[in-house]
């Protein structure tokens, strides 16, 4: 029954592939399996010194995992999945891509996966939340945890709203990034593996913030996933 009712959905208002536009068939969902199977994959999860873990290297910080589905590129086809989640009301986009990477991360049998404890997602000001409507890092959490089968905290809070940093240097972002966030009922994270998940990883400055709070709450392990990375060459471009 419900194969007939989303036929009829697809008849009245046929889904597209946020990537290429053509209509998904039965059983496609993020996208059509042509350009799912034609990603550009980072593979990070496969590779303990990867982009991310160079962006967010501290001192005293060690990610038990850091990575990202796939690279962002505003010239890509695939940015779209990115800006439509984020931009454009389409909050299952995010839920589906986390969904796709975890279930892909599962396939490489990444250790640290069945490790974590819970999922925090990179908080959105409730200004922000407001007029959007959901957080987009939310939802990517939501889709990362129907596989882990772990909860999504809500420990991150934003304490103020941030302007775009497109035009900003990474020590710019950093520097603007300070003291945004802030962390309630830090006590429930104690001794736990948590990883902070966001839609988009550029210079790391957001991320970073995060870790920083994260750093205080006594937690026995972190880790970072993010649906796209952005190359270094366009960080002065990404949304």
């Amino acid at each position: 029954m419900k194969h007939v009712f989303l036929s009829l959905a697809d008849a009245i208002a046929p889904r597209l592939c946020p990537v290429c536009k053509c209509s998904l068939m039965r059983g496609e969902r993020l996208m059509c399996m042509a350009c799912l199977a034609a990603l550009p994959r980072t593979r990070m999860h496969v590779r303990p010194d990867n982009g991310i873990v160079a962006r967010l290297a501290r001192p005293g910080l060690r990610l038990e995992l850091a990575a990202a589905w796939m690279d962002y590129s505003r010239h890509s086809p695939y940015a779209s999945l990115i800006r439509d989640a984020k931009y454009r009301s389409m909050p299952a986009l995010a839920r589906e891509a986390g969904r796709c990477f975890a279930l892909e991360m599962q396939s490489d049998a990444v250790a640290a996966l069945s490790d974590i404890d819970v999922l925090l997602p990179v908080p959105v000001h409730w200004t922000k939340l407001l007029r959007r409507g959901y957080n987009q890092s939310r939802e990517a959490a939501v889709g990362i945890a129907s596989v882990l089968g772990v909860p999504v905290g809500d420990n991150l809070r934003a304490l103020r709203p941030h302007r775009t940093q497109t035009r900003r240097g990474a020590s710019e972002r950093l520097h603007a990034m300070k003291g945004l966030f802030a962390l309630r009922a830090s006590d429930e994270l104690r001794g736990l593996h948590v990883a902070v998940v966001d839609d988009v990883v550029t210079t790391g400055a957001t991320m970073a913030e995060a870790l920083r709070v994260l750093s205080e709450a006594g937690l026995r392990a972190i880790s970072v996933l993010a649906l796209a990375a952005v190359r270094s060459d366009e960080w002065h471009f990404a949304e």
